[in-house]
C-alpha cells in the first residue's frame, strides 16, 4: 500500500499538535473525494456514464428532456413522466421574471458568462430569498434554473451586443428555442438536433472543476442559485469550459492564414500546431484529466460536424490536428475541439460557446447540488502552511 501511495503522490504526514493528515497531489489529481450516482467512469474504466447509460448512447438517441430527467431523477422517464417534465421546463422557460429582463438591459458588453452568474443570483433573490432543503422544493428550483438560465444567457448577450433579443416560445422544444434565441435566426431539424445532442454531451461529467465548485458551495448550505453562480465562474476559465472558445479562435486563425498562403486548412493546421508546440504553447481542445486515450463524446459530435455545412472540410481539419497532437504529445482531442466547429457551423457567436456549455451543464450542477444537500458534509480540506513563522508587528517607521 505504501508503494501505491508513493506512485500516486499521496503520503501521510504528522503535524505537531494537530495529528495525522493525508497529503494528496496538487489539483486533487487521482483523488476520489466522494461518491456519486449521477455520472462518472464505470468501474471497468471503459465508458463514461449518466446514471448507467453511456454518454454516447444518450447523445445519439435521447432528447434534452429525457437526458435531463434521467440525470435529475435517476431513471429515463415514462411517457407520462416525460410529458409532465417537458411541460414544466417549457412553462418555466417562458416565465423569466420581467424584472430580470429589465436588469439585463443595463449590462455592458462583456464576456457573457458574467451575465449567467449575475442572472443566477438575481433569480435566487426573486425565487428563494429564504432557502429550504426539502426534496420537493429542491427539484422545483432545479427545473426553474434548467429552464431559465439559458434564456438569461441568450437575452443578455443579444441585448448587450445587438440591442434586442427574442423572447422564448413555449411551443418549441427546449433545444430549438434556445438555438433560435441565441442566433436570432431559423434552423433546420438537423441543426437543432446537433445542438440538442451537444447539450446532452455537456450535461454532466463527474467531479469536474465547476461541479466540484457547486458541491463545495452546496456543502455550506448556501442556496442552489448561489452554487450555480459559482459553477458558472469556474466554467468560465479557459482550462475548463472556455476551452471551446479558444479552440475556435485557433481554427479561425488557421482558416485565415491558410487562405493567405493558398493551402488547404488541413495542411496548414499541422504546421500551425507544430509551431505552437515548439514555442511550448498550450493547444486548446486537447487533453483531459480523465481521458488519456480518447474522449468518447467526440464520436457523437463528429457525426454532426460531418453532416453540417462544410462538414467534410472541417472534419479533415480536426483529424489532421488530432493526428499531429497524438504523434507529438500522445494527447487526444476532447469534446471542446469538436463543439467549437459544431457551434461555428450553427452560427453561434464564439463568446457564446461557453454559455452553451453551461446551458447543458446546469442539469448536472443542480443534480449534484441536490445529491450533496441530501447527504451533506461540509467540504473543508486542511492546508499545509509553508509560510514564515515568528514574525512580530513593526511600526511603519521601523520597516525596511
Amino acid at each position: 500500500m505504501s508503494e501505491l501511495l508513493k506512485k500516486v503522490n499521496v503520503s501521510i504526514e504528522e503535524i505537531p499538535g494537530l495529528g495525522s493528515f493525508i497529503v494528496v497531489p496538487k489539483g486533487l489529481e487521482q483523488v476520489i473525494t466522494d461518491t456519486t450516482s449521477i455520472s462518472g467512469v464505470d468501474p471497468r474504466g471503459e465508458n463514461t456514464l449518466y446514471r448507467g447509460y453511456t454518454i454516447e448512447d444518450l447523445g445519439m438517441n435521447a432528447d434534452f428532456y429525457e437526458a435531463a430527467y434521467l440525470i435529475s431523477y435517476g431513471t429515463l422517464p415514462t411517457e407520462e413522466e416525460y410529458k409532465e417534465y417537458r411541460k414544466k421546463v417549457d412553462y418555466w422557460r417562458t416565465r423569466v421574471p420581467e424584472k430580470v429582463y429589465d436588469a439585463l438591459k443595463l449590462l455592458p458588453q462583456t464576456h457573457p458568462m458574467y451575465y449567467g452568474a449575475y442572472g443566477a443570483l438575481l433569480l435566487g433573490q426573486i425565487y428563494a430569498p429564504e432557502w429550504r432543503l426539502d426534496k420537493d422544493y429542491l427539484y422545483e428550483h432545479q427545473i426553474r434554473l434548467i429552464a431559465q438560465l439559458p434564456v438569461i444567457f441568450a437575452a443578455a448577450y443579444n441585448l448587450a451586443y445587438h440591442g434586442t433579443f427574442l423572447r422564448p416560445e413555449g411551443e418549441l422544444s427546449h433545444a430549438h428555442d434556445l438555438l433560435r434565441m441565441i442566433t436570432m435566426r431559423d434552423h433546420s431539424e438537423l441543426e437543432v438536433r446537433a445542438f440538442e445532442s451537444s447539450l446532452i454531451l455537456y450535461m454532466d461529467h463527474g467531479f469536474n472543476a465547476s461541479t466540484f465548485a457547486v458541491r463545495v458551495v452546496g456543502s455550506t448550505l448556501s442556496d442552489m442559485y448561489s452554487a450555480v453562480a459559482a459553477g458558472i465562474a469556474a466554467l468560465k476559465g479557459p482550462l475548463h469550459g472556455g476551452a471551446n472558445e479558444e479552440a475556435m479562435k485557433m481554427f479561425l486563425e488557421v482558416k485565415k492564414k491558410a487562405s493567405e498562403k493558398g493551402v488547404p486548412m488541413e495542411e496548414y493546421i499541422v504546421e500551425y500546431i507544430k509551431e505552437k508546440l515548439a514555442r511550448k504553447e498550450r493547444v486548446m481542445g486537447f487533453g483531459h484529466r480523465v481521458y488519456k486515450l480518447k474522449d468518447p463524446r467526440t464520436d457523437v459530435a463528429a457525426e454532426f460536424v460531418r453532416k453540417l455545412k462544410d462538414g467534410e472540410t472541417w472534419y479533415k481539419v480536426i483529424k489532421a490536428a488530432e493526428k499531429v497532437m497524438w504523434e507529438a504529445k500522445r494527447i487526444p482531442a476532447n469534446i471542446d475541439l469538436y463543439t467549437a466547429i459544431l457551434y461555428y457551423q450553427l452560427h453561434i457567436p464564439v463568446p457564446m460557446y461557453t454559455p452553451v456549455f453551461a446551458m447543458g451543464r446546469v442539469v448536472g450542477w443542480t443534480s449534484h447540488y441536490i445529491e450533496q444537500s441530501l447527504d451533506n458534509k461540509l467540504i473543508r480540506p486542511t492546508e499545509k502552511y509553508v509560510g514564515p513563522v515568528g514574525l512580530k508587528y513593526q511600526p511603519m517607521t521601523a520597516r525596511r
